[in-house]
């Protein structure tokens, strides 16, 4: 196709610009709003620790990539806010600079335009996909702008959003190239790529140069392999990878599934060189799997500075991974629009769309089977590059059946993520941390110990708690008035994105120890010799997703939760 035929309309222009401005509006306003008049006018509260982070790696003060501190730092300095003299390679330093009001302000800014355009660049994405179809380039954007789970990380100061827009833009602009023939783009799109690599690491952006294989070869590679046969193909070898991941499986029991995968192989009609890939493949995968940098972003270790590491879930993981896809998608998109992705992903299977434009999009099939079967780190966060991918494939469903002709149905799929946004952000805006500013003016004499993250005062005196304090006779707890918890903190003695439904063993909780687990469940259960439940503050929610979540899995946000204040007997 001519580059001409390709281009986007003048009214397409005017949807994407109005669909950018619905996009950005309560993304920048949270970004500007969020932490500030606390402790009075003009004061300002970190709420999401982990802001500022790849500032801090641009400044050699952390260990993370760079690359959107690097943009970050630089627009503060030419809006008059540059890093201090000496800062590079001093970490307190950096810290102190990354999460100063004035840089936090301008990367939660830049982070809510990079979440903005994120919507519109999906728009793109479905007009190269189904030219013929725009509603599902409209729908599809639609849902991601107003998705609260994406809104909460485009106004927070972090690399994710940053990080799926740059994904994004690289598979746009190589599904484009594809589309037109156009060698140009393909020429650039190896920069968006890096970029989407070197934002968060995201190596899974490589995946997307297999729609360049021409169409004989995957004719060669699969034999003709039907979608069920392929899927189940894909399925056991990845099971079995997490097998061989998985610190808690014995070896021998990873060869079931290596047997069941050498079955599913089409061996009769695949090309003889592919039959050698085929057989080779599984043990290639192994020898990766002794490598130590696949090892952490695949099994993790077994202790960390908290007490256990991310591979002490051992056997739990399998249900943990399996769980958190679902989970994540339901409180990102809303049920209406979830039950609409298995029709998306069977339309695709039929055919709708050129299939080799749908093959710049296996960087998030891989990202998918890594998140479902492999990843030790399962935080909310890391699953944002999916978001999109789920909206196009949900309007896909939407639009491949005869509700996408129903105005009700229509206003329903559209309002449900709306109030679900409402829902979650609010969440932000009513931090119950802003509680305890009163509550420390009322007891400004008591003796308090705070938990991580419960973010006090910073005129209040208190003293940071550690579970060892309440064992034995408690002595040093006695010494004290109150004790204040987050839910961010004592969470890891419960179910949630990290520790899976799958709570019984306390040596399979991440993040924690035993005793420590068993403390935080007996205090907040009111079994505590020493303490009692005085005072909480809870989030409230009204739609089903966040209840549901709330009840299985706790809060969905990663630093604003419940907050419990316990009095100490002594």
């Amino acid at each position: 196709m001519n580059p001409a035929q390709a281009r986007i309309s003048s009214r397409q222009v005017m949807a994407l610009a109005a669909i950018f401005v619905l996009a950005l509006l309560p993304r920048l306003y949270s970004a500007q709003a969020l932490g500030w008049g606390w402790d009075g006018p003009g004061s300002f509260n970190l709420v999401n620790f982990d802001e500022g982070g790849s500032c801090r790696a641009a400044l050699d003060g952390f260990s993370y990539s760079g690359f959107v501190g690097h943009q970050t730092i630089a627009i503060a300095s030419a809006l008059g806010m540059p890093p201090p003299q000496g800062v590079h390679g001093e970490s307190a330093l950096a810290k102190a600079y990354c999460h100063s009001a004035g840089h936090i302000l301008v990367a939660r800014s830049w982070s809510a335009l990079l979440g903005a355009l994120t919507v519109v660049i999906v728009a793109v994405l479905c007009l190269q996909l189904l030219p013929k179809k725009p509603a599902v380039a409209w729908s599809a954007a639609t849902l991601l702008a107003l998705s609260g789970f994406h809104i909460s990380h485009s106004h927070s100061g972090t690399v994710d959003a940053a990080s799926t827009l740059f994904i994004y833009s690289f598979i746009a602009l190589l599904a484009w190239s594809l589309r037109c023939g156009s060698r140009g783009g393909l020429v650039a799109s190896p920069v968006l790529m890096l970029f989407a690599v070197w934002t968060k690491y995201w190596v899974f952006a490589v995946f997307a140069y297999l729609a360049l294989v021409p169409r004989r070869a995957w004719g060669e590679m699969f034999g003709g392999c039907g979608w069920a046969r392929l899927t189940a193909l894909v399925l056991a070898l990845s099971a079995w990878l997490a097998s061989v991941c998985n610190v808690a499986y014995p070896a021998y029991g990873v060869l079931p599934l290596l047997l069941l995968y050498f079955l599913l192989v089409p061996w009769r009609q695949v090309h003889r060189r592919w039959a050698l890939a085929w057989a080779a493949l599984p043990l290639l995968l192994w020898l990766g799997t002794l490598l130590e940098v696949v090892q952490a972003y695949t099994v993790g270790g077994l202790e960390s500075r908290f007490g256990s590491g991310y591979a002490a879930i051992a056997e739990n993981k399998w249900l943990r991974n399996l769980v958190n896809v679902p989970a994540l998608l339901m409180v990102s998109l809303g049920i209406p629009a979830c039950l609409f992705i298995p029709a998306g992903v069977r339309a695709i299977a039929h055919g709708e769309g050129d299939s080799r434009l749908w093959l710049c999009l296996l960087p998030l099939l891989a990202f998918l089977l890594f998140m479902a079967f492999l990843a030790p780190v399962t935080y909310y966060r890391h699953y944002l590059p999916l978001l999109p991918a789920a909206a196009i494939l949900a309007a896909v469903g939407l639009h491949a059946t005869r509700w996408g002709r129903n105005r009700w149905l229509l206003l329903v799929f559209f309002s449900w993520p709306a109030l679900l946004a409402w829902d979650m952000v609010s969440d932000y805006h009513l931090d119950p941390r802003r509680e305890l500013r009163p509550w420390f003016a009322q007891h400004g004499d008591a003796r308090v110990f705070t938990s991580f993250y419960v973010n006090q005062p910073p005129a209040a005196e208190s003293v940071l708690f550690r579970p060892e304090y309440a064992t034995g006779d408690a002595a040093i707890l006695r010494r004290g008035d109150y004790l204040i918890l987050s839910e961010n903190w004592y969470d890891t003695a419960f179910a949630n994105e990290l520790n899976g439904p799958l709570v019984l063993k306390q040596d399979r909780l991440i993040k924690t120890r035993p005793e420590y687990a068993q403390f935080y469940r007996q205090a907040l259960a009111g079994e505590h010799p020493h303490l009692v439940v005085e005072q909480s503050w809870e989030l409230a929610h009204f739609m089903p997703e966040m209840l549901l979540h709330k009840r299985w899995y706790g809060n969905v946000q990663l630093f604003v939760g419940d907050l419990r204040v316990l009095r100490v007997r002594r």
